[in-house]
């Protein structure tokens, strides 16, 4: 994993020894880290070794990971002698060296950079949009510090371990506002995706950097032919373009539309190189008994397509702890990652090792774009105002074989989302599992009470979620942290094809015909993938279960031991988390199918015990002072 990190001082005295070697140390557990230190020492730079680059009057710290390499190169190697092999690095230093910072803006991948300029003692940090690396900092007392990972900053000696009440009460809120750089801790904050920090001489400002995603009123991908065919090529691009620099590359293969859409284009392209896929499969153990099911069929449709991959299937025990990958991941992040299935994440990620695999590609997040799942057609264009478009769809709909009459196609297509949606936006109150205390505590410090405004996708249109999903402080807290995780666990880069920022811009450009065409959900995704998924799976009316189908029976399998966890758990821990909530939630879960499961399954069982888990771990000796 690459790691950045660097200390300032305001007050002219040099950095300690000791903060250097406290960042060394953490960042060096998977590369040697090399030092890079100001003339006086009143700044130092720590990189991972090919991470720093030299400017004219400093340095370029960069972790990248570029698409559109050939246009990049082309361009740089003509008007500034860039060698045509250079690596990702290479590129931003040389687009940043002879074009400056705001040539950042239109790069077209992940990265996260950080320029000192010597003489004028200026710090840039950037990251991009759609970020999966991520930059932390802190600034107090004329000192400002800043590191790839949470844990390397919270190793400096002068940094508070002290918890960020707010936050907390958000997430067990499921309140989706607050500053978009929060983190669990109330000394450290985040730089968002698609923003930039600047300490210029000691005076600190964060600013949005202009992109392509944060102007999306207009298309600015080129149609070629229709939508479908437009999104199909962005969909294969993405895929391939990730796949580079990969020695063994797996899939993790669920069955649904966007991993089996990126385990054939995946397949297709390996064989052309004489290579095999792996699909890391998260299945039920062979012969289960229960009201859970799985997705082997259609995992099996895409093998008996693409003979050149090799299924891996990975099941998760009866007796496997829901909660029991937790220390593990609190250990390599420093806080809670945002995942409810890490058991079964940990799982794949020690079947992907124990096969090799360097390169892992992952359908997280075309959900939210692609493969939005959209309200229906004539619902949310109405919600737009458009409501002759609106009568034209429900008429068009009318005349389809098979159509209900017109009182089933009004309550499908307009009463039922619009009713759904007012349900959904009342009952948001019922997800939170903080404890009163704490939202007493935060609503006095803060002045407002954490409540949820997380938009249910049942009640919202396919923009209004993305909108929301993209705003700051969302994306940035997730992908980052499943990424370093298996980078630091499993030594396995976790890509993601479908949060391509090309393929995000081009969809928001679209209109919500283009989304929900004909009345088919995930119309878009569907239409692109003609040729490439099974008809079985493109065509599946479903959504398929949960990423761990037998999550509800793990924890109800685990019911025993929780409630004596629960029993000899800190009582700090129900500070933060409702604990007669958590006891409801767990006395009543039962194993069942993806329709059974119940809202509470997800907010005070599973996020509840993740965050009461994580303040039992943060109160333990060496995890705070």
């Amino acid at each position: 994993m690459t790691f950045l990190a660097g200390i300032v001082r305001h007050d002219g005295r040099a950095v300690p020894g000791e903060w250097i070697s406290c960042l060394a140390r953490v960042g060096a557990a998977k590369s040697e880290i090399h030092t890079l230190p100001s003339a006086n020492g009143a700044a130092v730079f720590l990189a991972s070794q090919g991470a720093a680059r030299a400017l004219a009057d400093g340095a370029l710290l960069c972790d990248a990971r570029l698409d559109e390499r050939g246009a990049l190169v082309s361009r740089l190697s003509r008007d500034f002698a860039l060698p045509v092999d250079a690596d990702d690095a290479d590129i931003v230093a040389c687009g940043y060296r002879h074009l400056g910072e705001d040539w950042l803006g239109g790069l077209v991948g992940d990265f996260a950079t950080a320029a000192w300029a010597t003489a004028s003692r200026r710090l840039t940090l950037a990251s991009s949009p759609l970020a999966t690396r991520a930059l932390f900092f802190v600034a107090r007392d004329g000192v400002f510090a800043f590191a790839s990972t949470l844990r390397a900053l919270l190793a400096l000696p002068f940094v508070s371990r002290d918890l960020d009440d707010g936050t907390i009460c958000r997430v067990l809120s499921f309140d989706g506002s607050g500053p978009a750089e929060s983190t669990y801790y109330a000394a450290v904050r985040r730089l968002p995706a698609a923003h930039r920090l600047i300490l210029d001489q000691g005076r600190l400002s964060v600013e949005a950097i202009p992109s392509a995603l944060s102007t999306p009123s207009a298309p600015t991908v080129a149609v070629r032919g229709d939508a479908a065919e437009t999104a199909r090529g962005l969909l294969i691009e993405a895929v391939e373009c990730r796949m580079r620099s990969g020695r063994t590359i797996a899939v993790h293969l669920s069955g649904g539309l966007d991993s089996s859409a990126i385990a054939c284009i995946a397949a297709r392209r390996l064989k052309h190189q004489g290579r095999r896929l792996i699909a890391l499969c998260s299945v039920l153990p062979a012969g289960h008994h229960g009201p859970e099911s799985d997705e082997r069929a259609f995992i099996d449709a895409v093998l008996d397509q693409e003979d050149n991959i090799d299924p891996v299937w990975v099941a998760a025990p009866p007796d496997c702890d829901p909660f029991g990958a937790l220390p593990r991941w609190f250990d390599c992040l420093g806080e809670p990652s945002y995942s409810n299935v890490t058991h079964a994440e940990e799982l794949l990620g020690e079947a992907g090792r124990a096969h090799g695999v360097d390169v892992v590609l992952s359908g997280f997040g075309g959900d939210f774009f692609l493969s939005a799942a959209t309200m229906p057609l004539p619902a949310a264009l109405l919600l737009g105002g458009r409501w002759r478009a609106a009568a034209a769809e429900l008429l068009q709909l009318s005349r389809k074989a098979g159509a209900p009459g017109w009182p089933g196609l009004l309550r499908r297509q307009l009463l039922g989302p619009l009713a759904s949606r007012y349900r959904s936006r009342r009952n948001s109150a019922d997800l939170g599992c903080a404890a009163p205390e704490l939202s007493d505590r935060v609503e006095r410090l803060e002045g407002v009470r954490p409540s949820s405004t997380i938009p249910g996708m049942a009640g919202a249109t396919a923009h209004e979620t993305m909108r929301y999903i993209l705003a700051p402080g969302h994306l940035e807290r997730v992908l980052p942290a499943n990424r370093q995780v298996f980078l630091e666990a499993f030594e396995q880069d976790l890509r993601f094809p479908l949060l391509d920022s090309r393929i995000v811009a081009f969809v928001l450009g679209l209109g919500e015909e283009e989304l929900g065409r004909g009345g088919q959900s995930r119309s878009l995704m569907r239409r692109a993938t003609v040729g490439i998924l099974p008809e079985i799976i493109r065509l599946r009316p479903d959504k398929g279960p949960a990423f761990d189908p037998a999550l509800a029976a793990h924890s109800a399998h685990a019911r025993s031991d929780l409630r004596q966890w629960v029993d000899r758990a800190p009582p700090i821990c129900w500070e933060y988390v409702d604990k007669p909530s958590f006891i409801d939630a767990l006395d009543a879960v039962e194993p069942t199918d993806r329709a059974g499961w119940r809202r509470d399954m997800f907010s005070a069982l599973l996020t509840g015990g993740r965050i009461a888990r994580f303040i039992e771990w943060h109160t333990r000796p060496g995890h705070s002072t």
